[in-house]
């Protein structure tokens, strides 16, 4: 069965148009959030619910960061909603990241057995790619996104004016999903990527606009054939096997995951040149972008071996108690390969600055 169709908005000054809102919207609403967040964008958001319909709007602050995409907080913000009277006739809005987008649409799948769930991203990351195709799920101690669901929000709003305050670091992170859909589906995006993520470094309005849209089709499109990650939408995850154990190690605290994710996009294409899907020149194309996107190319200095083939071992992806990775034939083409040897994953982790 098909994923469910809805709208996907990109554009600026969005949060102040409550006739996005409108047809979307029940009367109770509840926007789930982080402080620093909500300081700067829910007065405007609460107004625009206001003038879209809504009667009863209440605000969650959580705080920010992976290590709080737990059940612990899910728990929370269904406390928050239960001894607030929210019933099934709820829309719960996700104002944030892709942590607070994860958390929000798990806690409605969840509720009183599903609210609506409206998706505002505000990182860079969230908008080309946690915010769309309703994966939503929580993390355990010592793996990521394990507990979690389908669940498609009624739409996603992306307002580019909240890439503007976005700390740089975290803008910089979420060109690695950007980049990644070049790599794996779109060699067009790529080159243009290349020639313009100067442009998109200094958050230029036209091209980060042009960005963000590219990039939301393609997900668009790759979960309406495959929304619950059958085969093709599991090239999405290139870069995520290596990224989501370097995450877990550092317990979520030391890197972003899109940091982690550009990582792991190395290893796996150094793991494709290794198997003679590529030529070396397109693992240095990627190399050379990646750098020039400030993203890292290194492992981590202290990390082992031992420790990344531990987490390795908890991943989700796994098939017939195979590792599956997504690997690269060809720029914008991806495939999924279960039987790499395991030597080579120690050489190519080794190369990459893994010790033993």
């Amino acid at each position: 069965m098909p994923a469910k169709a809805y709208p996907i908005f990109v554009g600026y000054d969005l949060l102040a148009q409550p006739n996005l809102f409108q047809s979307h919207l029940h009367k109770a609403v509840c926007v789930v959030s982080h402080p620093e967040i909500a300081a700067s964008y829910f007065p405007l958001l609460e107004q625009t619910l206001q003038k879209a319909g809504a009667r009863k709007i209440t605000s969650l602050l959580l705080p920010a960061g992976d290590a709080h995409k737990t059940l612990a907080f899910a728990e929370k913000i269904w406390s928050f909603l239960s001894n607030l009277h929210y019933h099934r006739d709820t829309t719960l809005i996700a104002l944030g990241g892709g942590m607070i987008g994860d958390l929000v649409g798990y806690s409605g799948a969840c509720y009183m057995r599903g609210l609506d769930v409206i998706q505002c991203p505000t990182s860079l990351l969230a908008q080309v790619d946690a915010a769309i195709g309703g994966k939503t799920a929580v993390n355990l101690q010592n793996s990521k996104n394990l507990i979690g669901l389908f669940h498609q929000p009624r739409m996603v709003l992306s307002d580019l004016n909240t890439l503007q305050t976005l700390p740089n670091r975290e803008f910089i992170a979420g060109l690695a999903e950007l980049i990644k859909y070049g790599v794996i589906l779109d060699a067009a995006l790529f080159e243009w990527l290349e020639t313009h993520i100067v442009e998109i470094l200094a958050r230029k309005p036209q091209a980060l606009e042009r960005a963000v849209v590219w990039a939301s089709q393609i997900k668009a499109d790759i979960v309406a054939k495959d929304e619950k990650d059958q085969n093709l939408r599991a090239v999405l995850n290139f870069g995520h096997t290596i990224a989501h154990a370097i995450e877990s190690i550092y317990h979520y605290e030391k890197y972003l995951h899109g940091e982690a994710v550009a990582m792991g996009m190395i290893i796996a294409m150094q793991l494709s040149l290794a198997l003679g899907l590529i030529s070396a020149n397109l693992l240095d194309r990627l190399i050379a972008l990646l750098t020039k996107a400030g993203l890292p190319i290194f492992l981590p200095d202290g990390i082992t071996l031992e420790a990344i083939l531990a987490k390795i071992q908890l991943d989700k992806k796994h098939s017939q108690g195979q590792i599956r990775w997504v690997l690269v034939e060809a720029l914008g083409q991806a495939q999924l390969r279960e039987n790499v040897p395991l030597p080579m994953i120690y050489d190519v982790l080794k190369a990459s600055g893994a010790s033993m």
